[in-house]
């Protein structure tokens, strides 16, 4: 398939589906049956920025709060999270990954280089610059 302005949209769409058809197999795989593909964005966060309050991580995810908080809530029932008053003002709530979360890092991770490889397969290095040149453009552009 040629792949132009006219389609371009509906192909992106469609890798993100066809991702996530790999992300849930390989969720299925490892028998992890309680996080759902929409997770793991806070779990990725939270795993580079350590403890945040859900203000700092709807911004690092450039979502709204109460769309982090659903998925927070989800993952604290679940175990993967929990909520800590902070030491220097017991007002203020951090969250933070629990054991069970980093317990499944590498399994993520072995998730997310599968997803990779597919994605990349037959690329060069110079390929790969480009297209995230490219693709960080786009986000750009539409960002604002």
């Amino acid at each position: 398939m040629e792949i132009n302005q006219n389609n371009y949209l509906y192909i992106i769409s469609r890798i993100k589906e066809l991702l996530i058809v790999i992300l849930e197999n390989g969720l299925a795989e490892k028998s992890i049956k309680d996080l759902f593909t929409s997770d793991g964005y806070v779990l990725f966060i939270l795993d580079r920025k350590g403890p945040l309050s859900l203000k700092d991580l709807a911004r690092y995810a450039v979502k709204d709060k109460s769309t982090v908080s659903t998925v927070v809530k989800r993952l604290e029932k679940n175990g993967y999270l929990i909520k800590e008053r902070t030491k220097e003002d017991a007002r203020n709530i951090n969250i933070k990954l629990t054991a069970k979360a980093k317990k499944i890092k590498p399994q993520i991770l072995g998730i997310s280089s599968v997803m990779n490889s597919k994605m990349f397969k037959g690329f060069s290095e110079t390929d790969k610059r480009k297209l995230f040149q490219l693709t960080g453009r786009i986000y750009d552009n539409i960002h604002g």
